[in-house]
């Protein structure tokens, strides 16, 4: 045989037998393309722009003219598409193993299968258990493969009709999100697959119809090699999490459209370019186009004659003056309309699109919008529902977007996935500035040996197919100023090359990625949870970037503290243009406890399948997950506003105005003052703000002349609040948009409080071996003179006392303590009030008043505390507390002050001082001095995990009475912290998770008021909640200290 013959053979032979051996490899590939990232797809259409066709253009003009709720709901009269939400017939399995095989068949019997709602997530419906992580994967990682054992399988099975009318056209199947991996049958046809849980995939499923009923399989598979890029800092469940629909569109159609609005000469006129991608083009076939005003009236209408099938592309380039320009300020829509008709003019489908003209550009290092540089006011915003997880609905987006207006947010990052695509045309209806981010997280990979998947080719297609089919759905939507390729997932070749693409794709607007660093391909620095000293750092180099923080001010249980702080900083540096706070909603779920109390159940109260939870680490918003709002969302909306007021010097009647909006004149607003004498009101009027230009400051006159403050004002207080004259979007008329204080000097510096006149003689005293009894005028004293303790204490009668006062340098921890160890660092503390020794007592008496001085030992702290108590013959005790140290260093105090038990029917509070809303050290800019009454009970916010809560800072006197006005009065020589609460502080002490969840809801209120009368409190923190410490400047450094206050009656006159 020749040699170069039996060469070839042997060659043909060997390659037949690696063909053969790696068949089944192939084979099984293809059987399991949920472990192959290189398939993300099989059967679907090509991603396109989203819009909903109407099957006229009145029609689609008509829906666009109802509200918002009704237009974004699908209404099959007028659309081309029907709903196919509701009730499914559902079967789930532990594992593709145990799965039903051949379910998706046309003849397999469903009926006794459960049901389940679509859509909706399965775990939240009774199946199998949601389990929350915050960075590592909810199995063992080993990519691309999944678990076998425990990898859940939900099928779905549904009939359907086709509408009548519908024979002649193209029929899709649109699922808008599935996570995380899916198949989709229709009549025991196999019709597609799909990934990535957050962006729709459309399957054309009309060769498998048929008349009459219909069949629809699904089945869903929990993990997926899409699951490691889908490692989200969120709960991990699974299923048809958003809408499916059945779609008709007729052959000769507008398959997709390109749209861009940009601003020119001097952002004053207009560019219109628009580009429409014909799908099988007929001749005699139309294309109109039609361009609306905010009014309606039209300003563009451009017919299109198809001439042949070459005609796939259509274009418009229209120059247009003077027209208005969008922004999150001012949400200016045109409305785009493009309807088909057929040969004989015929409309067969039309849809309207909303779009503003703005432009977007980075120059001299800064963010511009229309020219402008903006200050991202922002916020982080997973998809959330109390009870629904993931499926959200129009209502709640809109109650976001009032919320988010209402505190002053201008921009959302939507973290960290391609959103609803609802919520982008409610962002640009209603004006919010967005960050678009790709379905990429890969945070529970980086620290394993298999390393960053963006190094890895094998992973290139997944990468890619997540951002480019992103932008292609939502590069026409307004309201997105920034792309985002992703979010923790490290840096690497597919992370350059998605921004390489990004930029060939839209070169409109910036493209962002934290992950990779300082030197990363990033059109903007946005680091997350950067320092304050970076940010100086960043402002100080000059770089040709801006830095806007994608992630900070982590808002986590009682947090949000030195956000004044972050503000000075980036509003005195124009290239710090901001942030996006994390995060805007509790990711929790609306539960009843064991003894049926309301809570926000997190990480371990939503059943258990061999995955440890991340605890509460999911409770991080500004607003509760029913979207009521937290305490410290007051002070984001303090520290967010953009009207500021300040005092002219040596003026009595004018205020500085300065006007931080970006595009909006402030004679659109009124100005609202009040005039408070010692927390009284004692004038108030409204009056109209002129027209101050944005990012300039005027003088305003208030008629404060006329009105005089009472004689004997101690302090006095002038307060200023910016209101809409007019409804503006979702926001009515009156709604507030920022607010200030300013003090008002006044010549009387002693308040009436404090003024010493005998009343009544000393006290009587009487003493025996272990008390020290005081009477006077209606009141008695009695102290155990070996603990130093107050055993009791009556007014008029009344015992006032469950537990005397005792010095309390601790607080219940909140999630940031816990996090940076104030407990193991601090922890000195937590019982040295309680483990102080009495070494001595004095009683000294004076003409007016009996002194009981007492000297403690804090051993453990080295350290002493004396204590003074002046009893005045009517019953008032002055306490002048003292604290020395020893040599001991020792660290920060969370707390100075001390506490007291009353009865639980003196639960009226009344105080002067910061209100109404809780505030610290760190977080009280937003809550101004003045008097406010309210419930003991009310003071208490139930965060998801119970933590220290209902402080008040700068109190100048409190009031604690009964139903008949009875009670007690504490004042501060100086203003004091202060808070009560109807239990013990040990009710709300920390417990790890690993022994049991503590939560705010299910703390009960008991028949006692705990009383905190504080020198001070450490703030709260929020720089992160991973071991950032409180600022300095908030903190209790334990160096000598002294303050006091006075405890007196208060009687019910009648």
């Amino acid at each position: 045989m020749n040699r170069n013959l039996l060469t070839i053979r042997i060659i043909m032979n060997r390659n037949l037998l690696i063909f053969l051996l790696m068949l089944p490899l192939a084979l099984a590939a293809a059987d399991h393309p949920w472990e192959d990232p290189s398939v993300c797809g099989i059967n679907r259409e090509p991603m396109t722009a989203h819009f909903t066709p109407y099957i006229s253009e009145q029609a689609a003009l008509m829906r666009y003219s109802l509200d918002d709720v009704t237009r974004l709901t699908v209404d099959a009269a007028v659309e081309r598409r029907v709903s196919l939400d509701g009730t499914w017939r559902f079967h789930y399995s532990r594992n593709m193993s145990e799965a039903p095989a051949d379910c998706h068949a046309t003849g397999y019997d469903v009926n006794h299968w459960a049901t389940i709602q679509v859509p909706g997530s399965w775990e939240l419906q009774g199946f199998d258990a949601p389990i929350y992580t915050d960075v590592s994967y909810p199995f063992t990682p080993n990519p691309p493969y999944v678990p076998t054992d425990y990898n859940p399988v939900g099928d779905y099975v549904r009939d359907f009709t086709v509408p009548a009318g519908w024979e002649d056209d193209d029929i899709f199947l649109d699922f808008e999100g599935v996570e995380s991996a899916y198949g989709v049958w229709v009549n025991g046809h196999f019709a597609g697959y799909g990934e990535d849980s957050r962006l729709p995939s459309l399957y054309n499923i009309t060769r498998w119809l048929r008349p009459g009923n219909n069949r629809l399989a699904v089945r869903v598979i929990r993990f997926s090699d899409g699951s490691y890029l889908e490692d989200q800092d969120y709960w991990k469940y699974s299923g048809i999490e958003r809408h499916v629909y059945l779609q008709a569109r007729p052959h000769t159609r507008v398959s997709d459209f390109r749209l861009t609005a940009r601003l020119t000469n001097g952002y004053r006129d207009g560019v219109f370019d628009l580009n429409l991608s014909m799908h099988r083009p007929v001749k005699g076939y139309v294309t109109r186009v039609t361009l609306l005003t905010p009014d309606g009236s039209t300003i563009l209408k451009k017919v299109f004659r198809l001439r042949s099938a070459a005609d796939t592309l259509l274009a418009i380039h229209h120059d247009m003056g003077a027209v208005r320009a969008w922004s999150a300020e001012q949400p200016v829509c045109y409305r785009l309309v493009v309807t088909t008709l057929d040969a004989k003019g015929q409309e067969m489908e039309s849809f309207v699109h909303p779009f503003g003209f703005r432009n977007v550009e980075i120059r001299n290092g800064q963010l511009l919008v229309n020219g402008v540089a903006l200050k991202i006011k922002g916020v982080n915003r997973h998809e959330h529902d109390a009870l629904q997880g993931r499926t959200i609905s129009v209502e709640s987006m809109l109650q976001d977007i009032r919320l988010m207006k209402a505190a002053n947010i201008n921009a959302v990052r939507c973290s960290h996935y391609p959103n609803n695509p609802e919520w982008y045309d409610l962002c640009t209806c209603y004006g919010l500035y967005l960050v678009d981010e790709a379905n990429i997280e890969c945070h529970g990979i980086l620290d394993t040996p298999y390393g960053t998947f963006a190094k890895r080719d094998a992973w290139r297609p997944a990468f890619h197919e997540r951002m480019r089919r992103m932008m292609l759905r939502d590069r026409n939507q307004t309201s997105i100023i920034i792309w985002s390729l992703g979010n923790e997932s490290d840096d690497g070749k597919l992370f350059n090359d998605n921004y390489d693409m990004a930029k060939q794709l839209d070169a409109t607007r910036p493209v962002q990625y934290e992950g990779g660093g300082y030197q990363g391909k990033s059109d903007i620095y946005c680091p997350m949870y950067a320092r304050i000293w970076q940010l100086e750092r960043h402002a100080n180099q000059r770089d040709p970037r801006p830095l806007i923080l994608c992630e900070y001010e982590h808002a986590m249980g009682n947090s949000e503290g030195n956000l004044d702080d972050y503000w000075e900083v980036i509003r005195r540096n124009d290239q710090l243009q901001g942030g996006f706070i994390w995060d805007w909603v509790d990711q929790a779920f609306a539960r009843k406890d064991s003894l049926g109390h309301d809570i926000w159940a997190y990480g371990g109260d939503m059943g258990f399948v061999g995955v440890r939870n991340d605890s509460n680490f999911c409770c991080n918003g500004l607003v509760a997950a029913d979207r009521t709002p937290h305490p410290h969302y007051y002070q984001v909306r303090h520290v967010y506003q953009s009207i500021h007021f300040s005092p002219v010097p040596l003026s009595a009647n004018s205020v500085e105005v300065y006007n931080e909006y970006d595009f909006t004149w402030l004679d659109a607003f009124d100005l609202r003052w009040s005039l408070l004498a010692d927390g009284r009101e004692v004038a108030h009027g409204s009056q109209p703000l002129p027209a101050i230009a944005p990012h300039t400051t005027r003088r305003v006159t208030l008629p404060l002349g006329g009105h005089a403050l009472p004689s004997g004002t101690h302090e006095a207080w002038l307060t200023l609040r910016a209101v809409r004259r007019k409804a503006t979007g979702l926001l009515p008329a009156g709604s507030e948009v920022a607010a200030d204080q300013i003090a008002v000097p006044v010549e009387n510096t002693v308040s009436e409080l404090k003024k010493t006149t005998a009343t009544a003689a000393a006290p009587q005293v009487r003493r025996n071996k272990d008390h020290v009894t005081l009477s006077g005028t209606a009141f008695c004293l009695r102290v155990n003179t070996k603990s130093g303790q107050w055993e009791s204490l009556t007014y008029d009668g009344r015992e006032m006392l469950l537990q005397g006062l005792q010095p309390n340098f601790w607080r219940p921890l909140t999630d940031n303590d816990v996090a940076n160890g104030t407990l193991e660092r601090c922890g000195t503390w937590k019982h040295a009030g309680e483990k102080a020794v009495l070494k001595a007592l004095t009683l000294s008496q004076g003409k007016d008043s009996v002194v009981i001085a007492e000297r403690y030992e804090l051993a453990e702290q080295q350290s002493e505390l004396w204590l003074r108590y002046a009893v005045a013959g009517d019953g008032s005790i002055h306490v002048d507390y003292h604290f020395l140290p020893g040599d001991k260093t020792l660290l920060e105090m969370p707390r100075l002050g001390m506490r007291m038990v009353l009865p639980g029917q003196y639960d009226t509070m009344t105080w002067l001082g910061r209100g109404p809303q809780e505030n610290y050290a760190d977080r009280k800019s937003g809550a101004f001095i003045g008097r406010y009454t309210a419930s003991v009970w009310s003071q208490y916010h139930p965060y998801p995990r119970a933590q220290e809560t209902a402080n008040k800072c700068d109190v100048r006197w409190v009031t604690l009475t009964d139903k008949d006005g009875h009670g007690i009065m504490v004042y501060g020589d100086a203003p004091l912290s202060v808070s009560a609460w109807n239990f013990p502080m040990e009710d709300i002490e920390y417990v790890p998770a690993m022994v049991r969840n503590v939560h705010g809801g299910s703390i009960v209120k008991k028949d006692m008021v705990w009383l905190n009368i504080d020198h001070r409190q450490m703030g709260v923190g929020g720089d992160n909640t991973w071991g950032a410490q409180v600022h300095t400047p908030y903190t209790i450094t334990p160096h000598e200290w002294r303050y006091g206050f006075t405890i007196k009656n208060i009687r019910h006159e009648k």
